[in-house]
């Protein structure tokens, strides 16, 4: 199955506009009362400033020409009440948005760091961390600016134009439709250069993404980098990304700066033409025809002008920023949507022969161009030690992979006492199949709660408790190595222990569960030989029942061993014994004597 997330325009998937919909009202739900308070403080900011403007107009036409300063000083109360009210409700507004926005940027956080929790191991193979992690970092907080700030605003000026757009039709006809006619045109223009708008914004969220890929690369593999002097492959790498990303960046922000001049000449012509005609139609045409001239309706007309076309340019800004938040949803959606292809079936048929692991035909490749496995056949029996043995690329470690379930098989079944190994949860598997790799990977924090990891049966344990344990298994000797015991401190990429004490760790973290079925895959490779020792005589202890699978290149690993399988090419030719395994490592001559 495909999982990689192109950061190719032309090879995006096509997100339908319902489903993404539905999907993003589920992370709004338990806000939406929030959401229906900030609209009526919204309401009633908005209409403190459609009503200010027609109030100063009519007390102009009113009162200053009569001089009557009673009705003057009242309506400079009711003036600053209004725009107290006003000021009051846009506070409140921001306020509980804000809340909004931070609940929704953390259930989506949430939901997509699950998503990836629950993705196989195919899909971290087709994709770069570092551009997981601009999704779960760069495009959530877009999406939080977009609820908490831009929706609101966007919706309130929306609000704003139809009210003035309403009064100023009211006030009269001519001068309004000027302010409609405009609007109009603004927004033929802004659908038209929506795709485009949002097209570049897409391309440079994916070109940020590959940025923090590259980033996360270099950094995370720095001594590499340092023992190799390839300084100049990442720099020379970075600085290619860097300037994919900003052409991008430039072409993004050309796009979503194009709408201001536009909707900037069209507010000043606008406002133009209202001033022009109104001093026409309001005063010239009034003395006239012998009448008061309507200073205070041409007064308010001028408020109204920068009030209206003040809220369209904001929404030249807004908009573009509501198509940032709409393509860096996009980009968590269709993460979202995507599903594990290694789900738990139904399954009710068993194997009756009695053994602990089957291969029945097995093939498997990460594509079906290049099958990395072909037709392979083995069966495990409970309490027996296997070797996997033959030259690198053979499939060793593939077939490992399988025993754990980490894929699926292509073709062909596994299974695992009795039962496809696909009716198992992932839980059970891991309860009862451990898997120690050639490179361990530890977490930050103390040794003990290293080896709790995951352990549901030991993970409430204290060090006390825990000591015991080991000291039962006889592991204690293995966390004596370590200045602190238990209570030492492992830092963020284990970078202050060795390799071959993250091997220690981790053969500890795994034997502790008991498991039924253990495999070592290349497990000793980092260990010396008296610690490797030790480490046997651990196994030793096994129960009887616990079957090992072991990976192995050192030939003395594999002499206990009651079955041998010589894996090459991707086939299995047959189990063979220590002497004719050693006969097919020379001939391979490419296995450490």
């Amino acid at each position: 199955m495909n999982y990689e997330l192109s950061n190719d325009e032309q090879k995006q998937p096509k997100v339908s506009f319902v489903p993404a919909i539905r999907e993003l009202l589920r992370y709004i739900q338990g806000s939406y009362w929030k959401i229906f308070v900030a609209f009526i403080f919204l309401a009633i900011t908005s209409a403190s400033t459609i009503i200010a403007p027609f109030l100063i107009g009519d007390v102009t036409n009113k009162y200053i020409p009569v001089g009557d300063r009673d009705n003057l000083i009242k309506f400079l109360i009711i003036l600053a009440v209004v725009y107290a009210i006003g000021s009051l409700a846009s506070y409140f507004q921001i306020r509980v948005m804000g809340q909004v926005g931070q609940k929704i940027l953390f259930n989506i956080r949430n939901a997509v760091f699950q998503k990836l929790q629950s993705l196989p191991l195919a899909f971290f193979n087709q994709n770069k961390s570092g551009d997981l992690i601009s999704r779960i970092n760069n495009d959530t907080d877009k999406m939080n600016q977009a609820f908490s700030e831009t929706l609101l605003r966007f919706t309130g000026d929306i609000l704003v134009i139809f009210g003035i757009g309403v009064v100023m039709i009211i006030l009269n006809q001519t001068l309004g439709l000027i302010a409609i006619a405009t609007l109009g045109l603004m927004l033929l223009v802004t659908a038209a250069l929506a795709g485009w708008i949002k097209s570049r914004n897409d391309m440079s969220l994916q070109r940020l993404g590959e940025l923090a890929g590259s980033i996360q690369e270099s950094l995370s593999n720095f001594k590499v980098t340092v023992v190799f002097n390839r300084r100049d492959y990442f720099r020379d790498s970075f600085k290619s990304v860097n300037e994919n990303n900003r052409g991008a960046a430039t072409a993004a922000g050309i796009a979503n700066s194009s709408l201001a001049p536009i909707y900037n000449y069209a507010a000043n012509l606008a406002s133009a033409l209202i001033l022009i005609g109104g001093i026409h139609i309001l005063i010239l045409d009034k003395v006239y025809a012998g009448q008061m001239p309507e200073f205070g309706t041409l007064l308010a007309f001028i408020l109204y002008s920068n009030t209206f076309f003040g809220p369209l340019k904001e929404m030249a800004e807004l908009f573009t920023q509501m198509q940032v938040a709409i393509a860096s949803w996009s980009r968590i959606f269709t993460l979202l949507r995507l599903k594990t292809n290694l789900v738990q079936l139904d399954i009710k048929e068993k194997d009756e022969s009695g053994d602990i692991m089957k291969f029945d035909n097995v093939s498997f490749g990460y594509d079906k161009e290049n099958m990395i496995l072909n037709r392979i056949n083995i069966e495990l029996q409970a309490g027996k030690t296997y070797a996997l043995v033959g030259p690198t690329g053979g499939g060793k470690s593939t077939t490992a992979s399988l025993m754990v379930r980490l894929y699926d098989a292509t073709e062909g079944q596994v299974f695992y006492k009795g039962k496809d190994i696909r009716s198992y949860s992932p839980e059970e598997l891991s309860e009862e199949i451990g898997f120690i790799l050639q490179e361990p990977f530890l977490f930050s924090g103390t040794i003990a709660e290293n080896v709790k990891y995951g352990n549901t049966k030991i993970a409430e344990y204290t060090d006390d408790q825990l000591a015991a344990k080991l000291k039962e298994l006889g592991l204690e000797q293995l966390i004596e190595r370590f200045g602190d015991g238990l209570q030492t401190v492992i830092k963020p990429g284990a970078e202050n222990i060795s390799l071959g004490q993250r091997q220690l760790i981790s053969f500890v973290r795994v034997l502790l569960r008991q498991p039924k079925l253990l495999i070592l895959d290349e497990a000793t490779a980092n260990i010396d030989t008296v610690t490797e020792q030790l480490l046997e005589d651990i196994l030793n202890k096994l129960p009887e029942e616990t079957t090992m699978v072991i990976i192995a290149h050192r030939l003395n690993t594999i002499e206990r061993a009651d079955q041998i399988f010589f894996i090459s090419g991707g086939t299995i030719e047959k189990p063979v014994d220590f002497d004719s395994a050693l006969g097919l490592i020379n001939a391979q001559g490419k296995m450490k004597s």
